[in-house]
């Protein structure tokens, strides 16, 4: 508002009763003062440059020691690796993610048993969110992470390989990638679910490894004959051990739950993709779409055409046998 504008209010008072008149006073209201802090919007996230891929090593390769010079986001995607942070050593199991920063002392040791993959990002920061927490508390290994940051990592990456091979590694981030890792990180640093709620939550932590597992093996190769000694080996734990905990937690044996989470994954991507009956089939790790489609009937009492129709249809799909929240990833 400018200064030569004010606020004017004729009020009409009893100036003088005794002499029986009245006056009309002109009393000027001032504008309110300026606000002495002005609204500012919150910071956002800004980076120096960005860079990363998808790699595989063979089993039991090992990244030498080194003193990290920027920050670092790992996922693990298939087989385990012991992470070494300032001499201390940390498991991380198939899907589990390593959040590391400047000055971290690691090494990576990896698989013994199998060919490990994981995708990688590395990054430096400009500003940082004035709502995140300070860099000196982040957690620096999520053993569990929210489902939804691997395929938010994935995107990230299509996004990255799409400024071409110039200039790489230290390419310049675009204002997106800034704003897309800002959204996956706040999920990291500042999780909106309690824990503890979810079914997954309460789970033995042989369990956890053992559908890390699963999933991971779902995620890569759908179609590689899982076995039960395979599976106990992973958890630590005996075959029989395994079973029991199984049951206790899940309702389900070992072999039984990689068969439920087939056929979990299998109902997904006949509501959220365009892909043919067979083409699922094959993606879930059945070899034989017939055989698929009679598990599927026998477990669901729907055929998998039948689902699809009813979904179209905006229906209800039928219930899971097991929870949604260890339900495999629809995409990697």
């Amino acid at each position: 508002m400018g200064e030569g504008l004010i606020n004017m209010h004729k009020i009409r008072i009893r100036a003088c009763r005794a002499a029986g008149r009245s006056a009309m006073v002109f009393v000027v209201i001032k504008p309110p003062p300026p606000m002495s802090h002005a609204i500012t919007p919150p910071s956002r996230l800004a980076l120096k440059y960005i860079y990363g891929s998808v790699v595989r090593y063979r089993p039991g390769d090992k990244l030498a020691p080194r003193v990290l010079s920027d920050y670092e986001l790992v996922l693990m995607i298939e087989g385990t690796a012991n992470y070494r942070l300032n001499g201390v050593d940390h498991k991380v199991p198939p899907g589990g993610m390593i959040l590391a920063r400047p000055g971290f002392r690691e090494t990576y040791t990896w698989d013994s048993s199998v060919e490990t993959r994981h995708a990688y990002v590395h990054f430096d920061i400009a500003t940082l969110p004035a709502d995140w927490p300070p860099v000196g508390k982040w957690p620096f290994l999520f053993v569990d992470p929210d489902p939804v940051v691997a395929p938010m990592l994935r995107h990230l990456l299509g996004r990255i390989a799409a400024h071409g091979k110039k200039n790489w590694p230290t390419m310049r981030a675009w204002p997106e990638e800034s704003l897309f890792l800002e959204c996956l990180m706040s999920i990291l640093l500042k999780p909106s679910v309690k824990k503890g709620h979810a079914v997954g939550d309460r789970l033995p932590e042989q369990v956890h490894a053992s559908l890390n597992y699963m999933r991971a093996i779902l995620d890569a190769n759908p179609h590689h004959a899982l076995q039960l000694g395979e599976l106990s080996k992973r958890a630590g734990v005996t075959e029989k051990h395994l079973c029991r905990i199984f049951r206790n937690s899940l309702g389900h044996a070992p072999m039984e739950t990689f068969r439920l989470l087939k056929l979990q994954l299998a109902m997904a991507l006949l509501g959220r993709s365009s892909l043919a009956i067979k083409e699922i089939a094959d993606r879930c790790g059945f070899e034989n779409p017939l055989y698929f489609t009679r598990c599927f009937t026998r477990l669901y009492g729907q055929s998998p055409t039948q689902v699809r129709r009813s979904l179209l249809r905006q229906k209800s799909p039928p219930q899971n046998p097991l929870p949604p929240d260890i339900a495999p990833r629809i995409y990697w």
